[in-house]
């Protein structure tokens, strides 16, 4: 009886909990409502949908000024940040190991992948390939040098190569005939 009761009450705190986000959802997708202009006498109708914006009116007959408006920041020049621009020439390059290099953190590859898919949306950051150009933006960039081979190398751990002993060559005294080995002889009676 109490796990029957229990289970109950899950469902209801999950029936519950959904509706609470429900609620939540639509409240912010609800727009301020705008009450409409009391009519006045002598005072033009509300404008048509599609019609252009008139300027309000004042009780005196005169138009109301609009405040000028702010200029939008699409029209606000900003500066373009500049980069520097790495080629992909090493097998295993990935941006993780491009930004250890060029700006000492390794976690500046998100910084790097940013970069890369706001320049092309469609760029996986994952699989960069050779001849891919990486642009590495000039705030965080620590060094212009060429990234060294070894440097990609050393973020692969390679197989350690045991040499097997070489064995000691026979000498020409020791040299033996090999011992046959085959059906055994039956011992004599």
């Amino acid at each position: 009886m109490k796990i029957y009761l229990l289970k109950k009450m899950q469902w209801v705190a999950v029936v519950l909990a959904f509706i609470m986000i429900c609620v939540g959802c639509a409240h912010k997708a609800q727009k301020p409502e705008t009450k409409p202009l009391e009519s006045q006498e002598g005072a033009p109708a509300p404008a048509k949908p599609g019609a252009a914006p008139r300027e309000p009116i004042l009780p005196s007959g005169e138009p109301a000024r609009t405040p000028p408006t702010e200029p939008s920041k699409e029209a606000v020049p900003t500066q373009k940040e500049s980069y520097y621009t790495h080629t992909v020439k090493w097998s295993g390059e990935t941006l993780f190991i491009i930004a250890a290099w060029y700006t000492g953190d390794r976690e500046n590859w998100k910084v790097l992948a940013e970069v890369m898919t706001q320049n092309n949306p469609n760029a996986n950051i994952h699989r960069i390939h050779g001849g891919d150009k990486i642009l590495i933006p000039e705030s965080v960039l620590k060094t212009r040098d060429p990234m060294p081979k070894e440097f990609v190398d050393n973020f692969f751990h390679k197989p350690k190569t045991e040499k097997a002993p070489s064995k000691p060559a026979p000498s020409q005294t020791e040299e033996e005939e090999p011992k046959l080995f085959g059906p055994k002889e039956l011992p004599k009676k």
